[in-house]
């Protein structure tokens, strides 16, 4: 289901609407995942699957889109891992019953990646082959211009946009598509990459940014990068945050997501290291660890404004591709840890996750209180 963003309003009232939105996404996606691996019984004791940490890096894009920024003529390819992000939303916007969130790979119930044929709710493109959902989004813009060309009678269109994951950059379809002659001047083509550096079980070492930036710019796409949230940026802003910038900025990725999985009280430690200069140790030492912890995380593609001035600055007279910085397992216990990819959280951190995201455990399909959120929802 697309849902037609409400009219604006004051961007911070509005922020807080869609954090409160993002944490009850995040809820339920982990928890679709939770109820088909513990909340049914399979005397084979077989795990059923599913990805809760992937699905955790699109939460705040998703709900950025849905809930803020698409209208009703715009389609999204999700990729494959999030399904279960997209079943949230679409519960949360009435087109789902909570019936079937506890279905995930169960036959008949919801699919491991998201079918447009299969799945009982609204699905734009099927998803299930890494990189194929991605270019179908361009497939579907070209040949919506051929129809609109040869028919007067056909619908006009809004975006084709697709969420895609970094790993996905690698599938020779992708560049196939990307470079394509006719592909460059096709401006209602948004793609959005989802930049969580990890892969199926590992940290990635390098992803070489520039180059597939260069890439993407070389064959005619707006490149744009959603990189550091406002939190941090203030801190880039003042005294020592060139510094602070400068060693974010260079230390390796295993490096930066082992700063996710530390303890608050060693990440100053961590970050100034052997040789520190006097303005970075200033401003690290001005920090309470929770502020530190938090400016840390604090990713692009995780600030609701951010991502809103983001799609506000994508150029509608050629393909658009949006590098989005984000955390996999993002507001998960697991969050950074190389081996995520398949990890299911225990009851344990089930019950503590629902007391930090205002859900409750016992109830995970609860809706959500009266409010703005629920109004946004409507």
């Amino acid at each position: 289901m697309t849902h037609t963003a409400a009219p604006r309003t004051d961007p911070s009232a509005q922020d807080a609407v869609l954090d409160e939105i993002s944490r009850r996404v995040l809820w339920l996606a982990t928890s679709i995942v939770d109820a088909a691996n513990n909340g049914r019984h399979d005397p084979s004791g077989l795990k059923v699957g599913g990805h809760q940490a992937s699905s955790a890096s699109l939460v705040s894009i998703m709900t950025s889109l849905w809930f803020d920024e698409l209208t009703a003529a715009d389609r999204v390819s999700v990729k494959p891992h999030a399904s279960p992000v997209l079943h949230a939303v679409n519960h949360l916007l009435g087109d789902l019953d909570a019936r079937h969130l506890t279905t995930l790979r169960q036959r008949g119930g919801l699919q491991s990646y998201p079918s447009r044929t299969k799945d009982p709710d609204t699905v734009d493109f099927s998803t299930g082959s890494v990189g194929i959902g991605a270019t179908a989004t361009v497939w579907a813009a070209l040949s919506h211009r051929y129809l609109r060309s040869r028919y007067a009678d056909t619908p006009a269109a809004g975006r084709w946009i697709a969420l895609l994951g970094d790993a996905e950059l690698d599938e020779g379809a992708i560049w196939e598509a990307v470079a394509d002659p006719m592909v460059s001047q096709v401006g209602e083509l948004l793609w959005v990459v989802d930049l969580n550096r990890q892969s199926l079980d590992r940290v990635v070492p390098d992803i070489a940014i520039q180059r597939l930036q260069g890439m993407f710019g070389a064959a005619g796409w707006q490149v744009l990068t959603c990189k550091w949230g406002r939190r941090i940026s203030a801190l880039f802003a003042g005294p020592g945050g060139e510094d602070l910038q400068r060693r974010l900025e260079d230390m390796a990725n295993e490096e930066y997501q082992r700063l996710l999985r530390s303890p608050s009280e060693t990440l100053a430690q961590r970050i100034a290291g052997h040789s520190p200069s006097g303005g970075l140790r200033g401003l690290l030492d001005g920090l309470a660890p929770a502020e530190l912890a938090a400016a840390v995380r604090d990713l692009g593609a995780h600030d609701q404004g951010l991502l809103r001035d983001t799609w506000a600055g994508v150029d509608p007279t050629r393909p658009t591709v949006v590098f989005a910085y984000t955390i996999k397992g993002w507001g998960l216990p697991t969050e950074g840890h190389p081996a995520n990819h398949s990890a299911l959280l225990a009851p344990a951190q089930m019950g503590d996750l629902a007391g930090r995201l205002g859900a409750d455990a016992a109830d995970p399909w609860r809706p959500l209180p009266a409010g703005p959120a629920t109004d946004l929802c409507a």
